[in-house]
């Protein structure tokens, strides 16, 4: 969709190919999972929580030049991004490995437009502060925040523009009060339940490791995970609108989930694309 993958998947590289697991890892996994289930559980967070590296390029497309640059903080931790134009404002929402350059293919017709145009980099991301975690950790209430104080420091959103794990992100954000007058989501990441299984899947643990993973994370981010998801964002945001855009070939976030998020977000509308194949991601 953007041209690049910032995959909702973890641990993903930037071609959307899952990065391989090797076979010890899978081994280990498979005994812990065995033997000492909460030990394996512990790893698996760490793994779950820490955003792919990737080669993708830090570059706004051609033609946008460097921006103002402007900053926000959440909890006292930075995040960093550039402003283009003048006019009310609207944010551009990278996804999971992303950085602020992934959607500025927006930028100058939106300026063109008569807006102002506010891109930056989430947590633990590129030029931005970690948060609570470690360096090169984070999560989606993290994001949320970071993105709740971004509108908060340069004024009410006109409209966000998020992708991937960045749509659930910007959603949560609303559900918490950020204001925001209108939405729109490129190939937004689905349940987490949904990847959860993915995770568990190609790491090779079984159920219990991944209900201790469940359980950490609920207490990492001192909400349940699966209050995050976008439709119950959705029962929470009023009549906000929304458009999502998405493809059927996308390979990385089904096409099915903005068909539930439209279903679940009052007044919502879903348009489809066709034909992207590798970059409807």
């Amino acid at each position: 969709m953007t041209g690049t993958d910032e995959s909702s998947k973890a641990l993903l590289e930037p071609s959307g190919v899952e990065a391989p697991v090797g076979s010890k890892v899978r081994r280990v996994f498979a005994l812990l999972e065995r033997f000492v289930p909460a030990i394996g559980a512990r790893w698996a967070l760490e793994l779950w929580c820490t955003p792919p590296t990737t080669d993708m390029s830090l570059r706004m497309p051609p033609g946008v030049t460097k921006g103002s640059p402007v900053e926000a903080f959440w909890d006292g931790h930075r995040v960093v991004g550039q402003a283009w134009g003048d006019g009310p404002p609207v944010y551009l929402v990278h996804g999971w490995g992303g950085c602020q350059a992934h959607l500025g293919v927006f930028i100058r017709p939106l300026v063109t437009a008569g807006y102002r145009v506010i891109a930056f980099d989430l947590p633990s991301h590129n030029e931005s502060e970690r948060g609570a975690l470690a360096p090169g950790r984070t999560t989606i209430v993290e994001w949320a925040r970071a993105v709740h104080a971004v509108i908060e420091a340069h004024g009410p959103a006109r409209a966000v523009v998020a992708h991937s794990l960045g749509a659930k992100a910007a959603a949560y954000a609303a559900a918490e009060g950020a204001p925001i007058e209108r939405m729109v989501f490129l190939a937004p990441m689905g349940d987490f339940g949904h990847y959860l299984q993915l995770f568990a899947d190609r790491y090779g643990f079984g159920p219990r490791i991944l209900g201790g993973l469940q359980r950490l994370l609920d207490r990492r981010l001192g909400v349940a995970l699966v209050d995050t998801d976008i439709p119950v964002s959705a029962t929470r945001v009023g009549d906000l609108p929304l458009l999502t855009v998405h493809d059927p070939e996308d390979p990385d976030s089904p096409y099915e989930t903005s068909e539930h998020v439209v279903a679940a977000w009052p007044g919502a509308n879903l348009l489809t694309t066709r034909g992207l194949g590798r970059l409807a991601h």
